[in-house]
């Protein structure tokens, strides 16, 4: 029996130590995350956030926790609590897990971006690929990208020799802007978040590429997406892209 009451004795001094030593540390931490600077708890995605979504929805379904970190390496509008006045307004972008909330991330939606930031004088068009179609999804928001169209052409010479029809393929757009990947479903859910569901259950993922053009642009999109196929590349500040003949099937070989 003294041997039962000295166990249970040890068991509770080792219990009562060990939450001394974790509210010590998480105390410790609070107030010196490193030697002179100062803790302040701020707020992190806990998951891919898709733009439009708003400040409410945030709260509802707990999208964020608090972290603490050194004051002195945060942006001045890091969000250290999720103001009610955020409510009303939505991402202007997707937000990726472990990612800061910061205010300059809200803005007002509009019936014309719908929580997509257009910019000024453009508009946004969306197209719907296949992954592979798009860089095996490297595709991001901000993204620099070119469009490709592959064409039937009218060529009677090559149907009469070759029995097939004769594709071409040429540069449709020589440099555009991504605004947004994947398509809002329920509960904010976007179609990038799904990728691996819909992968297992089809084995092909498709997603929804929203870029920012030109009326111009608009009008050659639209009518390549009604009788073509599209091609994606991604670019980097210094690719070199310019309109050429492009290839068809008698010149790709040459």
């Amino acid at each position: 029996m003294t041997r039962r009451i000295l166990g249970m004795v040890l068991a509770i001094v080792l219990a009562v130590l060990g939450t001394a030593s974790v509210l010590f540390y998480v105390n410790r931490t609070r107030n010196s995350v490193a030697d002179g600077q100062t803790a302040v708890t701020v707020l992190v995605a806990t998951q891919r956030i898709a733009a439009g979504t708003s400040g409410a929805a945030l709260r509802s379904r707990t999208l964020f926790q608090e972290v603490v970190m050194p004051a002195g390496s945060l942006p001045d509008d890091t969000l250290t609590s999720l103001p009610a006045e955020l409510d009303d307004l939505v991402l202007t972008h997707d937000v990726q897990p472990r990612q800061l909330l910061l205010k300059g991330m809200f803005d007002a939606p509009t019936t014309l971006s719908g929580g997509i930031a257009v910019p000024d004088k453009m508009m946004a068009v969306s197209l719907k690929l296949a992954v592979e179609e798009e860089v095996g999804g490297f595709v991001r928001p901000g993204s620099q990208i070119a469009v490709f169209g592959t064409f039937e052409l009218i060529d009677e010479a090559f149907k009469k020799a070759t029995g097939q029809e004769n594709h071409g393929t040429r540069l449709l757009l020589p440099r555009v802007e991504v605004l947004a990947v994947g398509a809002y479903g329920e509960d904010g859910v976007t179609s990038a978040q799904q990728r691996d569901s819909e992968a297992e259950a089809t084995g092909k993922v498709t997603l929804l590429v929203t870029v920012a053009v030109t009326q111009a642009d608009a009008e050659k999109l639209i009518h390549a997406v009604r009788g073509a196929e599209l091609y994606l590349a991604l670019l980097t500040d210094s690719s070199e892209v310019r309109p050429a003949v492009g290839v068809d099937n008698r010149t790709l070989l040459r």
